[in-house]
């Protein structure tokens, strides 16, 4: 197992007593903190319905606003992943300096699904580039600050179990998102799905604060030796920087994330263009897909991390490393089928292998990280990953897509699908990286004086 590191503290934390809005949770208090994770869950997954709902209407939004396929990777990704990427961390260290968790998460909830709305009003590709901007800077501080709301809910040991929970609302909201816009849309129009989308998040934003209370920062960690305090941000950059299986895991995982949201984000596309279906066709079958075996992969990778990482933390990766690589040539032969049948009975092996890295890599950068800087921990894992993942997929998709379509003579089917098979090589550096990662951390096991 890995041992904390020493912390430069430049000024204290506040104690760690109970205040009008916090609780002091034992770790047998399962109720409560079962209930605070299921709650977290279902609002990660109108997150993440909120952000993916814009990939099943992007075929409609192209023909209304008459896009290239680059722009549309803009829309889908940079629009948001950049301004996503850039709040992370400044969020993310507010979160590490006290603010109330609970509240920010509901203030970021109404925030996003209310820009998520106001998509469907516009006009034009600049003024749904500025409202998708928006649902990125409110999303931003929503992973760290449930990132670090779970640490302090559950105990080291069981926090890639919680985290693979948690991390079920990503394919439940992508599911959603998927089928309920592709449905909406076909039978209204891709305005509508936007502004009914908006609305579950401006509601929870109410019901959360009244259920939910903030737990005690640290509060599971005190027999760990790792009591809070705090660091300047440059002082916990270089602290998290320091550790090398958190820089594999951080580069690996970002690539992964390239790779994994370039092809999603264009998958509807895909079987429109090559297969022939239409929207609520491509949504409800790539949204039960990617929510069904997208959670049994999730659930999945979280549970054997927990198992796994009884015998080190190096243990819990080789697992999700295996899925990775098998991704690769699994979604080269999705892309190659002949009907569109068989290439999404084919895409539920690679939705499963791809999701086994999630849980992992959340509970890893939390367990890596010092109690006063885990926010700002997972604001740098959520960065790397949506900067060059979310932020750069689609649009680098979009981009090839133009390319091999000239090179097909026009066909946009073809330049598609080429595009995609292209941007399957970032999983193969991706488990690279992980499998970097895992030496580093067996290595910290047999050595845990050094963390260089």
């Amino acid at each position: 197992m890995s041992h904390p590191i020493a912390l430069p503290i430049d000024d204290p934390v506040p104690p760690l007593q109970a205040g009008p809005d916090t609780i002091v949770l034992a770790p047998t208090d399962r109720r409560r903190r079962t209930l605070m994770l299921l709650m977290l869950a279902f609002i990660y997954s109108l997150n993440y319905l909120d952000r993916q709902i814009v990939v099943i209407l992007q075929e409609p939004i192209k023909a209304d606003f008459g896009l290239a396929d680059w722009e549309l990777g803009l829309l889908t990704g940079g629009a948001f992943g950049l301004f996503y990427t850039a709040m992370g961390i400044p969020i993310a260290h507010i979160i590490d300096r006290g603010f109330n968790r609970v509240r920010l998460i509901a203030g970021f909830a109404a925030i996003w699904s209310l820009m998520t709305a106001l998509c469907g009003l516009t006009r034009n590709f600049s003024q749904f580039f500025v409202a998708r901007m928006g649902v990125g800077l409110a999303e931003a501080g929503f992973a760290p600050a449930a990132h670090s709301l779970i640490s302090d809910l559950y105990p080291p040991r069981e926090r890639s179990a919680a985290a693979g929970l948690f991390a079920v609302g990503v394919p439940v909201g992508v599911m959603a998102g998927l089928s309920i816009g592709g449905v909406v849309a076909q039978a209204t129009d891709w305005r509508t799905a936007l502004l009914l989308a908006g609305v579950p998040g401006l509601l929870v934003a109410i019901i959360f604060p009244l259920l939910a209370r903030e737990p005690i920062r640290g509060g599971m960690d005190q027999d760990e030796g790792t009591a809070p305090g705090r660091t300047s941000f440059l002082q916990g950059l270089r602290i998290l920087v320091g550790r090398r299986a958190f820089v594999h895991v951080i580069t690996g995982s970002a690539a992964i994330a390239f790779a994994q949201t370039g092809i999603a984000a264009w998958l509807p596309s895909f079987l429109i263009r090559n297969h022939g279906m239409n929207l609520a066709q491509a949504g409800l079958s790539l949204g039960l897909l990617t929510g069904v075996r997208g959670a049994i992969g999730t659930w999945a990778g979280g549970w054997q991390g927990t198992r796994l990482a009884r015998s080190g933390l190096h243990m819990m990766l080789w697992l999700p490393i295996a899925g990775v690589l098998l991704c690769a040539p699994l979604y080269v032969a999705v892309l190659n089928m002949a009907s569109g049948p068989g290439a999404l009975t084919l895409l539920a092996l690679p939705i499963i292998l791809g999701a086994l890295w999630t849980a992992p890599s959340i509970a890893l950068t939390q367990s890596l990280a010092p109690v006063a800087m885990r926010a700002r921990a997972s604001a740098v894992y959520i960065v790397a990953a949506n900067l060059i993942g979310v932020s750069m997929g689609p649009l680098v998709a979009g981009l090839l897509s133009d390319w091999f379509a000239v090179l097909h003579g026009g066909n946009s089917a073809l330049g598609l699908r080429d595009a995609l098979v292209s941007i399957t090589a970032f999983f193969l550096l991706g488990a690279l990286h992980w499998a970097l990662a895992a030496r580093a951390l067996r290595q910290e096991a047999d050595n845990p004086v050094s963390q260089a």
